[in-house]
């Protein structure tokens, strides 16, 4: 790896003052007419000096390999190397840009090495274009995009070529191998993309490329990608008669009392079923959030624990209808935590000051799951149960993605809507249907 060092840097700009006789003006060297022009009051040192610190400021900041950014808190960040750190970087915040870039110049000078920019590569950028990214969009999609890198990027060659050798053919040919290597559809394709699309963009905003070279890359998505194909329904929602089972075991769960601070996960997993929200959404519900006979969706809990303020995808608070059995099983939280002396006025399902854990919950589907003999299904199999319900009972579809937190309906329509009803059931529907 080649680097710049401070007083490689030191020898170019005297360089650039300085020049070797070969360089000279009429038999004169460059020295000699600094020397003059000096002395004739055209120039002063002190300009010459502002010069040279400028040019070397200029210098340092365009090797500095890390990005600077600013963060929500206004404040501006950058990194540089250390080795001590188990990334191999350490982050530097100051209050403005300025105080941050005279700060990396200060480093650099005490005797730190500058990474080339044309030496960076996907991976050696991927860190600060994460943190760039985080800036931009939701936390769960910074989630998946962390996870895309690992399944699709993380062991493959090309994130080590240098940025600027990469090649638009050598993208192209790469680009379709792990199309056909991981059987990409629609949807992994497009999640696929974004990675490389936005990290060689972010490249550009370095000026480590003049241009994207993977925009020139085409791909026939209708000749090469896997066709998208639904899920059987029984697999993807809650059939109609399992969900009396899994109601019947959440409440001689709850009514047992043998988990003390989990005592109130029950109501969580059956809230969910009337109310379609996310495990995240439901664990972070809070009193103050019920407004008369709904509630506002306004924070989620991460499975790590972190609460965010905002709803998936940040658009904006959620309204979401409180029926009569929603409307229960809040009072009966309610109820329980003045019987445990806790905290009635927090969060609905928890039993201390914090929320009720995201595993707590997620276990809570597989379990009941479990004792009933079926195949595990998860949270959000609750919430597809919940959006098909609406749709068998014919809501109007726009009244149904509002609800859901859907930005189109065709989500809604696409990727929520099942059949609930055993292949019995469907049989006798069809029988009477077809009856003339």
């Amino acid at each position: 790896m080649t680097e710049i060092t401070e007083e490689q840097l030191n020898n170019d700009l005297r360089n650039d003052v300085s020049a070797s006789p070969e360089y000279s003006l009429h038999g004169k060297n460059a020295e000699e007419i600094l020397s003059f022009l000096v002395q004739n009051g055209t120039i002063t040192m002190d300009g010459v000096e502002t010069q040279m610190r400028l040019s070397r400021r200029k210098k340092i900041l365009d090797a500095h390999p890390y990005a600077f950014f600013q963060g929500a808190d206004g404040r501006w960040r950058t990194y540089v190397k250390d080795e001590e750190k188990t990334n191999g970087r350490r982050l530097i915040v100051r209050k403005s840009l300025e105080d941050l870039q005279n700060q990396i110049c200060e480093h650099y000078q005490a005797g730190s090495s500058i990474k080339i920019k044309e030496e960076e590569t996907m991976e050696s950028l991927y860190n600060d274009w994460i943190e760039y990214k985080k800036l931009h969009v939701s936390s769960s999609t910074i989630d998946r995009t962390m996870r895309d890198w690992e399944r699709y990027y993380a062991n493959e060659d090309i994130i080590r070529r240098p940025i600027i050798a990469l090649t638009k053919l050598e993208i192209d040919t790469w680009a379709h191998e792990m199309i056909r290597k991981h059987e990409m559809n629609k949807h992994r394709w497009a999640n696929f993309r974004a990675i490389i699309n936005q990290e060689l963009d972010y490249a550009v905003d370095l000026e480590i490329i003049s241009s994207n070279p993977f925009k020139k890359v085409k791909v026939d998505t209708k000749r090469v990608l896997v066709p998208e194909h639904k899920k059987p329904d029984r697999t993807q929602v809650y059939l109609k008669d399992e969900i009396p089972k899994l109601q019947e075991l959440a409440w001689e769960d709850f009514h047992k009392k043998d988990h003390p601070v989990h005592q109130l996960t029950p109501l969580a997993v059956m809230f969910m079923f009337v109310t379609g929200l996310r495990i995240g959404e439901a664990c972070g519900l809070r009193y103050e959030d019920i407004d008369g006979k709904q509630i506002i969706v306004r924070r989620f809990v991460r499975s790590n624990g972190e609460i965010v303020d905002g709803t998936k995808g940040n658009h904006g608070d959620r309204f979401v209808p409180l029926v009569p059995e929603a409307l229960k099983l809040i009072e009966t939280a309610r109820q329980r935590q003045r019987e445990e002396g806790t905290p009635d006025d927090g969060y609905i399902f928890s039993m201390r000051e914090t929320p009720v854990l995201y595993s707590s919950v997620a276990k809570a589907f597989y379990s009941y799951c479990k004792k009933m003999g079926i195949d595990s299904k998860s949270s959000h199999k609750a919430r597809k149960t919940f959006i098909s319900s609406l749709i068998d009972g014919n809501i109007n579809i726009n009244t149904v993605r509002q609800i859901a937190g859907h930005v189109d309906e065709r989500t809604t329509l696409n990727n929520y809507c099942f059949d609930r009803s055993s292949d019995e059931e469907k049989y006798e529907k069809m029988a009477k249907a077809l009856i003339s």
